[in-house]
């Protein structure tokens, strides 16, 4: 199974990711064949989409990291395979079955809910997080995936309308992050039958964070 990384957000990227990043990626090949893209790959997944709101903004996307959380359900909702932040390591096999077409991890399992920023819903089932540094499937154009797009150009056209600046930490996050595939988990995990939810114990995210203010 193909395993896809994105590097090169900003400007001032080497072409390359640096040791660090690149040791995860090595080491990840035990398990998985891997790739890595650049925005410009997830261009063409913009234009595949073919949603007006997106062909107008996306140029307009005031943060990369925006751009790279969008960018990673694009290309794995048009490719399939998994997607790895280049600060994860794989811990052991997934050992899918032939009916988990939608995999996904567990980020973390909140204590209270109060830990959730002040755009995040504050439903108790929203504690448990799903992860966004990790997903994949076995097929195209799952559903589920195509939920999490629209939310996140809801979002997206919230954020560009309301111009924010400068963009929080959590505003960021908040757009295209986490909580967007965490919201669409828990509003329509129930519709799917073939959704593959894994524990924390599978993938270690080192949480590099180099992106934050």
């Amino acid at each position: 199974m193909k395993a896809t990384y994105i590097w090169g957000l900003y400007p001032e990227n080497n072409e390359k990711p640096p040791k660090k990043h690149q040791e995860n990626i090595d080491f990840n090949k035990k398990y998985f064949n891997s790739e890595i893209i650049g925005l410009g790959v997830i261009k063409k997944w913009v234009t595949s989409l073919g949603d007006e709101k997106l062909l107008r903004f996306w140029e307009e996307i005031p943060h990369p990291v925006i751009k790279g959380d969008l960018g990673r359900l694009l290309h794995v909702y048009f490719t399939g395979g998994l997607y790895f932040d280049t600060d994860c390591r794989v811990n052991k096999p997934l050992n899918l079955k032939k009916e988990d077409k939608l995999i996904l991890f567990t980020e973390k399992l909140l204590t209270d809910v109060s830990f959730l920023g002040p755009r995040e819903c504050k439903s108790p089932e929203r504690m448990l997080r799903i992860a966004n540094f990790a997903f994949g499937c076995t097929v195209t154009k799952h559903k589920f995936l195509k939920e999490v797009i629209y939310e996140c150009i809801k979002r997206l056209e919230t954020v560009i309308f309301d111009s924010i600046t400068p963009l929080t930490d959590e505003d960021i996050l908040w757009c295209c992050g986490p909580d967007v595939i965490t919201s669409i988990y828990h509003t329509s995990h129930k519709k799917y039958d073939d959704i593959l939810l894994l524990d924390s114990t599978y993938v270690k995210h080192l949480a590099y964070g180099s992106w934050r203010m």
